[in-house]
């Protein structure tokens, strides 16, 4: 055996030894360990950014840890608790905040160093043993982080594209948070010292319900699917318009109980952010407010809730959002802030997957067109022609198909695309391992086919395979061929380095980024866009760009160190 195979069963044999003790720790009934991981979590996530004890770069880490920790400890104690048993909603005591944080912290430490062994796997990393009980691990890419540019591109069409957006619908509807805030404060109140409790008014709802639609413009995935599409025989529009509705009420609560903490400093803020509710009196009210039918509310919350039926197949992934709701106890539901405000279509649209196939099924068919028409979008010149379908090509027995055609009927500039729409991923090596594995092999066969067809053909006999002569009736020769690649939210992987370098590979968000960002001169809508991927590829900006600094850690299994120096 090898001495890095060596070091790697080691360290794994430390991590399975130390896994066993997740979940064992807690005395009490496990309903109650649940309620305190997720009073925490409704804490820590939308709140603990800044501390006065920890430097930035620690809270970073620590908000890292809670975001792995979470889903183990949970399935451990949710797998224990009976649903059909009504429990008690204790108040959460210092000792079981200490409890929780303590464990959900030390839960995201293993899981990070099953994700190291997972990094070495994929032979992206060495782990070396340096000493008794201590290990480090080194990069074996040059280029490492490439990832990180797909993420940052999201951000920036969140903060510049939605933000106008949104800033352009508020214009349309103005109304005045202060007055709203100030009305709302007149209506909370703190029975005991401890709890809280509110009425609201017709114009503290409408506004909450607006920032409940802004809050979910800005999440990753919720435009997923088209409004029509049908999961369970429900508009996705209906699932999204109820998922802002309780996004809304979450946001409402959550000021609320910062008002109150603003009111009596002494309130403990992990007892009011995390709410119980009646799950039929939930279901009743959001059908009064939305005025769909009860059952096809009761559908939807069934797909924002983690029960025993879906526990199991969502808390395998590492990373994973919280849920909106956790069914815990016969009639009843627990609201999550954290899981309202990070991304609820996580587990909505894995939900829709699991429960509905055959719909799942017609609707990715769909989102082709859909990606066809936002692409053809960046090209609203009226001279280019944009084929609005896709076009099959069979020749000499190779059978391919081209996603997207544009043709600049001025320049001759032909572009040919192939576009990916694949789901986004959190911290599951598995599911980038799915990714990279359906992308980069049908990637390059597709690039092959297409090189092998246009080199074999004259350029009339490709205008008319294309369907372009449908479209334009002129004689502008081909001047000039562009090919791209575009991945709906990943395509920058650390390791894959042999991409085609004729070819232009993007994420979308990346391709609306170098479009705003890069200035060019030229007249050639298709070659700007080719030329502005290319530019901005991440590993050309690796070279130009300061490195992305990779902070040192340090993280303790029992007697085990795991460390990185940069």
């Amino acid at each position: 055996m090898s001495s890095r195979n060596s070091d790697n069963m080691a360290l794994q044999d430390v991590i399975e030894k130390h896994s066993k003790t997740v979940g064992t720790t807690y005395s009490g009934r496990s309903y109650h360990a649940v309620q305190h991981i997720i009073r925490s979590l409704d804490y820590v996530f939308p709140l603990y950014y800044k501390s006065d004890v920890l430097a930035d770069n620690k809270v970073e880490e620590f908000r890292e840890f809670f975001m792995l920790g979470w889903v183990t400890l949970l399935k451990k104690y949710y797998g224990d608790i009976d649903v059909n048993t009504l429990e008690p909603f204790p108040l959460m005591t210092d000792e079981a905040i200490n409890w929780a944080y303590s464990n959900i912290i030390y839960s995201g430490k293993i899981e990070f160093c099953k994700q190291l062994i997972s990094l070495e796997k994929a032979g992206l990393i060495q782990i070396i043993c340096t000493n008794q009980n201590e290990y480090t691990f080194k990069y074996l890419n040059e280029k490492i982080g490439l990832e990180r540019f797909d993420v940052n591109s999201y951000t920036f069409y969140k903060e510049k594209i939605v933000e106008q957006f949104i800033s352009e619908k508020k214009k349309k509807k103005p109304l005045d948070k202060q007055k709203i805030i100030s009305e709302f404060k007149k209506q909370i109140k703190n029975p005991d010292g401890e709890l809280i409790s509110y009425t609201t008014t017709p114009e503290i709802d409408d506004y909450y319900q607006a920032e409940g639609h802004y809050h979910v413009l800005r999440i990753q995935g919720y435009d997923d699917f088209d409004e029509g599409d049908t999961f369970g025989g429900i508009s996705y529009k209906k699932y999204v318009d109820i998922i802002e509705m309780i996004v809304g009420v979450a946001l409402k609560h959550l000021d609320a109980c910062l008002e109150l903490k603003l009111m009596n400093k002494n309130v403990n803020l992990h007892n009011l952010l995390t709410y119980t509710f009646f799950k039929d009196k939930t279901i009743e009210a959001y059908a009064d407010y939305s005025g769909f039918d009860i059952e096809e509310v009761k559908q939807i919350i069934s797909c924002v809730t983690l029960s025993k039926e879906n526990f199991d197949y969502y808390l395998e992934y590492p990373g994973s959002p919280p849920p909106m709701y956790f069914h815990v106890s016969e009639n009843i539901l627990i609201r999550s802030i954290a899981g309202c405000l990070s991304n609820p279509f996580s587990l909505l649209n894995r939900e829709l997957k699991r429960k509905y196939k055959k719909d799942y099924d017609k609707a990715l068919n769909n989102r082709e067109n859909r990606f066809r028409d936002q692409l053809f979008s960046l090209l609203p010149n009226e001279r280019i022609v944009k084929i609005p379908k896709e076009i099959n090509i069979a020749f000499r027995g190779m059978k391919t198909d081209i996603d997207a055609i544009a043709f600049d009927t001025k320049t001759g500039t032909l572009g040919l695309f192939q576009l990916k729409w694949q789901d986004p991923f959190a911290k599951s090596m598995k599911e980038r391992y799915s990714r990279i594995s359906n992308l980069f092999p049908k990637a390059n066969e597709w690039i092959e086919k297409m090189r092998f067809w246009v080199f074999n053909n004259r350029y009339e006999t490709i205008i008319n395979s294309l369907q372009i002569d449908k479209y334009y009736k002129g004689r502008t020769p081909i001047n000039d061929i562009c090919v791209f690649i575009i991945a709906r939210n990943a395509i920058n992987f650390t390791g894959i380095e042999n991409k085609d370098e004729t070819v232009a590979w993007s994420s979308w968000y990346q391709l609306i980024e170098a479009q705003a960002r890069i200035k060019t001169s030229f007249d050639d809508p298709i070659k700007e866009m080719f030329v502005k991927i290319k530019s901005f590829d991440p590993r050309i900006r690796l070279e130009k760009e300061e490195q992305h600094s990779l902070s040192d850690i340090e993280v303790y299994i029992g007697e085990t160190k795991i460390y990185y120096k940069k």
